[in-house]
């Protein structure tokens, strides 16, 4: 018989943090792109150039969470180390912004920070590096 592998709960919760990371920066770089192109009347901070790029990095960087989360699930481990690096592109991206913007996103800043350390943590534990080595 085939023993069969179970997910650690943490990387369970890893694949579910992941695609919120996914869904919200998806959702976030259409945002920004569309508000980039209707910028008429609203006092930002940024240029609408700097924020469609802005925008554009957020659709890329959520595409790639998004294939990254079903790899995780997959059990991939190129994809455990690519999330891995993909999260401290965020923690550095959340820095960026709070030294271009400073209070104007400051929760959005500590949410995204404290998402991307959990999801390093729980991609760190033993019982996820013993999966991943499985698979």
């Amino acid at each position: 018989m085939t023993e069969t592998k179970r997910r650690p709960a943490g990387v369970t919760f890893v694949v579910i943090l992941t695609w919120v990371a996914a869904v919200t920066d998806l959702v976030t770089g259409g945002a920004f792109v569309w508000l980039s192109l209707h910028m008429s009347g609203v006092d930002l901070a940024l240029t609408d150039t700097e924020l469609r790029g802005y925008g554009f990095a957020l659709l890329a960087a959520g595409l790639l969470a998004a294939a990254f989360a079903l790899g995780v699930a997959a059990g991939s481990q190129l994809s455990r180390v690519l999330v891995m690096l993909l999260m401290v592109g965020r923690i550095a991206g959340a820095v960026y912004a709070t030294s271009v913007l400073g209070e104007l996103v400051r929760w959005q800043v500590v949410g995204q920070i404290l998402g991307s350390v959990l999801i390093i943590v729980a991609l760190s534990t033993p019982s996820a590096f013993a999966y991943f080595r499985r698979s």
